[in-house]
């Protein structure tokens, strides 16, 4: 099975380097991060732990908005 990468933690592992090392170009930081993932991946199929992390629970909206949230609506005018 192909192997997806989360390619937003990447990038942010990438600009967190970036910033350890500022004398580090950026490139090699970016190389550095596809590393760590791809290790990171690695080691997870060597100790049998799932590799996606476990989702968060969805966010689900108010069944019941109270209507009269603002008051009287018609003197409301914006936040």
């Amino acid at each position: 099975m192909k192997a997806t990468y989360n390619k937003s933690k990447i990038m942010k592992n990438a600009w967190y380097l970036k910033k350890a090392n500022a004398s580090m170009s950026f490139s090699t930081c970016l190389k550095k991060a596809w590393r760590n993932e791809k290790m990171a991946i690695m080691t997870a199929k060597i100790e049998n732990r799932p590799m996606e992390e476990p989702k968060v629970a969805e966010w689900k909206p108010l069944a019941n908005i109270p209507a009269d949230y603002y008051g009287d609506s018609r003197t409301y005018y914006g936040d």
